[in-house]
């Protein structure tokens, strides 16, 4: 694997672990406290996060010699293991024991 390969894969799962801490952060928040916090603060926590994924994203994609589509990749693959993981501890079980 070359350097920048290499680069954008590291680069990528920082940022995608980096905006995935701040969500898990704001989620426990939310839990504690749903009542007290109104819609306008919700919104304003998912706007900074959004942003800081598309400012990191940038920064690296920018001004390092990080291979972009190993950075994006890496970015989306890392985003997206929590949700997916989360969607099937939702999910019903499957009882087979029937």
């Amino acid at each position: 694997m070359s350097q920048p390969a290499a680069l954008g894969l590291v680069l990528g799962a920082l940022i995608g672990a980096g905006y995935v801490a701040l969500q898990r952060v704001d989620l426990r928040r939310r839990q504690g406290n749903a009542a007290l916090r109104g819609v306008g603060s919700l919104a304003c926590a998912a706007a900074f996060r959004l942003l800081f994924l598309v400012v990191a994203w940038w920064l690296a994609f920018r001004f390092t010699e990080a291979d972009k589509y190993w950075l994006t990749g890496a970015l989306a693959v890392t985003y997206s293991l929590p949700l997916l993981w989360h969607v099937k501890r939702m999910l019903p079980k499957n009882d087979e024991s029937r």
